[in-house]
């Protein structure tokens, strides 16, 4: 069986509701609502691979988070009907383990 390797992929996702600077300019906003800004977002890109069915690693090349890449993620996923799902691995916040499921759903010409 083969698996892919060296696909391309970007993330970008916002909490919905983010407050607005009132401003385009790229210092707009007080320190307290840049860090709200950034704290309701997650961006990064680099390239996937597949290395089992039912699993893709995102290897982290560009992330909004300064620390993030060179990292891999690793995800679980499932193809259900018109649905991609993927379910990120568990963390551990100071209010106990937790992970994300995100479903993407195919759009019809």
């Amino acid at each position: 069986m083969i698996y892919l390797a060296g696909g391309r992929m970007a993330v970008q996702i916002q909490h919905d509701g983010r407050r607005r600077f009132g401003s385009r300019d790229w210092g707009a906003g007080s320190e307290a609502e840049r860090a709200a800004a950034y704290a309701g977002y997650n961006a990064y890109c680099g390239t996937f691979s597949v290395p089992e069915p039912g699993v893709v690693v995102h290897h982290v090349e560009l992330a909004i988070h300064p620390d993030q890449p060179g990292m891999d993620k690793r995800r679980r996923y499932a193809l259900e009907g018109d649905e991609l799902v993927l379910r990120t691995q568990d963390v551990e916040p100071t209010n106990g383990p937790a992970s994300s499921e995100l479903r993407w759903r195919r759009r019809r010409a």
